[in-house]
């Protein structure tokens, strides 16, 4: 992936706790957008589809976001400093690429501050 590094669960647990202690330190914010895969009909399996997400997100986001494959079948993408705008137009244009690469995809959108309890609470982020 050009110029953008596909991190593991491990570490974007580790990265998101110092973004939310940094958000709140310095009232900043922040989004995350979480990528689920939905099954192909057309039989790509969910590892190649995965792969082309991630080579479509990372060709997209900018050096300071952080990709990461959270499960088999997820990908999460922290937009540091990023409001609901920033967070919407990102989406829109990740979104696009990725459909055209990697098919269907059911994409959440936590806000930081506005839904801190969810972002805390996320599967992806607490499972060992």
């Amino acid at each position: 992936m050009p110029g953008t590094e596909t991190h593991d669960r491990a570490y974007i647990q580790s990265r998101l706790r110092e973004e939310i202690a940094r958000a709140r330190r310095y009232d900043r914010r922040f989004a995350l957008l979480l990528f689920e895969a939905v099954p192909s009909t057309d039989g790509i399996p969910i590892r190649r589809k995965v792969d082309h997400a991630l080579e479509a997100i990372g060709a997209t986001i900018r050096p300071s976001d952080v990709v990461a494959r959270v499960f088999e079948d997820m990908v999460l993408v922290l937009l540091v400093e990023t409001d609901a705008r920033g967070a919407k137009d990102a989406l829109m244009r990740i979104r696009n690429r990725v459909a055209r690469q990697a098919g269907n995809w059911q994409v959440t959108t936590f806000l930081f501050p506005e839904h801190a309890e969810n972002i805390e609470g996320l599967p992806a982020l607490s499972a060992a």
